[in-house]
């Protein structure tokens, strides 16, 4: 079992690399060395999302009727690796055909967030109700700490100061990271063991509403099930408010997070190098904060813990749309990265308690579905608000937090409505 949880972590550490990489370099490369618009960046996100939300629901099911995730993951994997290999080959050797890369990357990105559907649900393979959220906190600090490794690994490859082949500049860091991603991520697909489970699927489909039957493939009949499996899920009162709940705050954090480096310099002025550095401490922090807060979370019960968690983000928003002394800033900030990581530690967590064993894939999915439409629809109304409030300034961005710190409350109070469970110790 521990080989097993350091295999799970390790693997999310090896797709944190690649991920945070390719979300600092190769974003850049897109607006900035080869001067396209923003959106052509964007656009890589909301296809991408829109791709894993038409299919992941069918996946999920699929998982729940056969029981077998490792295979999955092995494909998923193998398939991103060779997206993001050809994607790279092209930012150094044929740069001018940024259209053909965008729509490699859209493709990679899919199939990335496709093997979390069959990474996610491992978690409940690995641990108990009892230790679930110190559990999805190692994975989830795993996940931290490789974005760091990542960003300070290859950087001397996007400064210059290492030079590879092909294009000079920042594209220079995306074949280091995929590298990494392969060799990191490699332990996982070979030496998990996966416990076998005898899965009725006939009785599956018959309990979720489809034709039954693993062997048959109808479209229809497939869709019918996906509607019946969310129906059931969402009967369940403590999943309904947990998804709704999350989908809300889950929307406000990471819209902020994406935001961040841009809040800093255009509120504060600072400095490529100093947003870096602040960066690192944060995710430093958001690993230790996944770890621990997840073991006092298995202590004390998940819900208060999460209770505590978007409370505490209802007055760190706001003083940070206020405060003015940056280094009053970077303190909040630094508090804010400790409490940042357990959110989705011990989401995730909860997610596992209140879902029925036969359908935890199919949760899962919706789980991670619920996070990328945060992707999707926080960006919009972030804009919305600064938009409508430009001609305020530096101040634009203070009502943008306030209106993110609202949406928290909401989750928060969704939140308050899940009925704990006891743990047994």
């Amino acid at each position: 079992m521990k080989k097993n949880i350091f295999l799970w972590s390790l693997y999310d550490f090896a797709n944190s690399i690649i991920m945070i990489v390719f979300l600092f370099y190769f974003s850049q490369w897109i607006v900035v060395d080869s001067g396209k618009p923003d959106w052509w960046y964007n656009a890589t996100l909301v296809v991408s999302s829109i791709l894993f939300i038409l299919t992941a629901p069918s996946i999920g099911r699929r998982i729940d009727m056969t029981g077998n995730k490792i295979s999955g993951l092995r494909w998923t994997t193998v398939i991103t690796i060779g997206l993001y290999a050809v994607t790279t080959g092209i930012t150094l050797f044929a740069p001018s055909q940024v259209l053909l890369a965008v729509i490699l990357f859209t493709l990679a990105l899919y199939f990335y967030l496709m093997s979390f559907v069959y990474y996610t649900p491992m978690m409940n393979d690995l641990s108990t109700e009892a230790n679930r959220s110190q559990i999805s906190g190692i994975g989830e600090g795993a996940n931290y700490v490789g974005q760091v490794f990542g960003l300070l690994v290859t950087l001397p490859f996007a400064t210059g100061s290492i030079y590879l082949f092909g294009t000079h500049g920042r594209v220079q860091a995306l074949l280091p990271s995929l590298v990494l991603f392969a060799l990191l991520a490699l332990p996982m697909l070979i030496w998990y063991k996966e416990k076998h489970v005898e899965k009725d699927a006939e009785a599956f489909g018959e309990a979720s509403g489809g034709s039954g039957g693993a062997g048959k493939i109808s479209l229809m009949n497939e869709y019918r099930g996906i509607v019946a499996v969310m129906k059931r899920i969402f009967s369940i009162k403590n999943l309904f408010y947990l998804f709704v709940g999350y989908f809300l705050f889950s929307d406000a954090l990471l819209t902020f997070s994406n935001n961040f480096p841009i809040f800093l310099e255009k509120v504060h002025g600072v400095s490529d190098a100093a947003k870096t550095y602040l960066s690192v401490g944060i995710l430093l922090l958001a690993g230790v904060g996944s770890w621990a807060v997840g073991k006092i979370a298995d202590w004390k019960g998940k819900k208060p813990v999460m209770i505590f968690l978007l409370a505490s983000w209802c007055i760190i928003l706001p003083l940070i749309a206020f405060v003015h002394s940056f280094t009053l800033l970077v303190i909040i900030c630094l508090a804010g990265g400790f409490i940042f990581g357990p959110v989705w530690g011990v989401s995730r967590a909860m997610v596992a308690d209140y879902t029925p064993p036969d359908m935890a894939a199919s949760s899962f999915s919706f789980y991670i579905i619920a996070e990328r439409f945060a992707t999707f629809i926080g960006p919009i109304a972030w804009s919305v608000v600064l938009a409508s409030t430009a001609s305020s300034g530096k101040a634009s961005y203070s009502y943008g937090l306030i209106s993110l710190a609202v949406l928290v409350f909401v989750g928060l109070l969704f939140t308050m409505k899940i009925k704990s469970k006891t743990v047994a110790k």
